[in-house]
């Protein structure tokens, strides 16, 4: 008889693999369905983008197995994004690599850092990969509660006890942040890591959605911008949801040598990394005078779905926070309802309209459901059509 590990016992059902199921389950009985539960952007990447990963595939010799470390083309096109965008200079090759994407790269510097017994310190709630993986490998965890009560920022100090505080190895944090969509000021940030150095602890900083903020004058700081961050910091950034390609799988790394090695270490014993197609395309795109513009113009573009959901929401009743950056917005659940679960899953076999219930990212998410606003204008339209007449019922 067939028997798997015993590890995966200590695995959830992957939120987002059970959305997509549930969605199809509700077509297979004829359901006509909106799905407004998964980030994955509805738009393509321009042309210039698409044409220079042509240009790449029909380029001879990229077809190859690519550097484990990754190709020096974006390795140095990420630094100069670092130093450009942030201000972070002084960074070498030791501090950067690729990665596919931030999905895998999380799961594994989980297990080039996190040994049995070892204490991780997550936000709750939160993208679950991190923690999941934590636990699949031994690691026990706290959690800081996010919710409007601490303006979705929790202070470690406040929220666990000096013993909690005293075990804790790895912090795992995510700006802006899924699923609220919250925005962190420079000083809690720089806060963090100062708290960090001085408890010794490691900080796992996920920023996919850096380059997806709403207010122009504001955007995302990176952790490796405050002093002494090099110390304790890696970082992760990913072309999929700020430029339009999660089928890319593309990303870097950066911040401190060991983190880099370790993380390095476990990547080359189980994937053999990105395409170089697809590697320098994104140099190109980083390096391209077109980039800035794009982002700023696919901001304007999720700025305005935002602005109209939650507008929406606003007249419907629905108790929403908009959020300052990611491509999500945080709502509560209608007066009177208690389970999330039970609540999509009615809204979903009645309506047809697919949202993420917030007890999937958290137990602090209990009372919640997410929005994404990846999603074409007109299912937004029939969505919200639908969301609003369920709740008046």
């Amino acid at each position: 008889m067939i028997q798997l590990a015993e590890r995966l016992k200590k695995l959830p059902p992957y939120l987002f693999a059970q959305i997509d199921k549930a969605r199809d389950e509700a077509r297979a009985r004829g359901i006509d369905t909106v799905s407004m539960g998964i980030g994955d952007p509805d738009q393509d990447p321009p042309e210039w983008m698409r044409q220079h990963l042509a240009d790449e595939v029909m380029a001879s010799g990229n077809h190859r197995y690519p550097s484990y470390k990754g190709h020096p083309r974006l390795l140095e096109s990420a630094l100069r994004y670092m130093e450009r965008r942030f201000g972070v200079t002084g960074l070498g090759m030791e501090h950067v690599m690729t990665t596919l994407g931030s999905k895998e790269a999380l799961a594994n510097v989980c297990r080039a850092i996190v040994n049995p017994g070892d204490h991780v310190i997550e936000p709750d709630p939160l993208y679950p990969v991190f923690g999941t993986v934590a636990r699949m490998f031994g690691g026990a965890s706290s959690t800081l509660p996010v919710h409007p009560d601490n303006d979705f920022l929790p202070n470690m100090s406040d929220e666990l006890t000096k013993e909690m505080i005293s075990r804790a190895k790895v912090r795992y944090l995510n700006f802006p942040h899924n699923p609220t969509g919250r925005l962190a000021p420079r000083d809690y940030l720089n806060d963090v890591v100062q708290f960090a150095r001085e408890h010794d602890i490691i900080l796992v900083s996920d920023a996919a959605y850096t380059e997806i903020f709403y207010d122009e004058d504001n955007p995302p700081a990176s952790l490796l911008e405050f002093e002494g961050a090099i110390d304790c910091v890696i970082e992760f950034h990913s072309f999929s949801k700020s430029f339009n390609m999660t089928g890319w799988r593309c990303g870097f790394a950066v911040g401190n040598p060991l983190l880099i090695e370790g993380l390095g270490t476990v990547k080359s014993n189980v994937d053999s990394g990105t395409f170089n197609a697809i590697q320098i395309a994104c140099a190109r795109i980083l390096d391209d005078e077109r980039c800035d513009g794009f982002l700023r113009d696919n901001r304007a573009h999720y700025r305005e779905r935002r602005d109209r959901i939650c507008d929406e929401l606003d007249r419907i009743g629905i108790v929403n926070y908009r959020p300052g950056g990611s491509i999500f917005v945080w709502c509560r659940l209608p007066e009177g309802e208690t389970d999330s679960f039970a609540w999509c899953s009615r809204l979903l076999n009645e309506t047809g309209l697919v949202v993420g219930p917030g007890r999937a990212y958290g137990w602090y998410g209990e009372g919640f459901f997410r929005l994404s606003l990846a999603t074409p204008d007109a299912d937004i339209e029939k969505g919200m059509a639908r969301l609003k007449d369920f709740v008046s019922r």
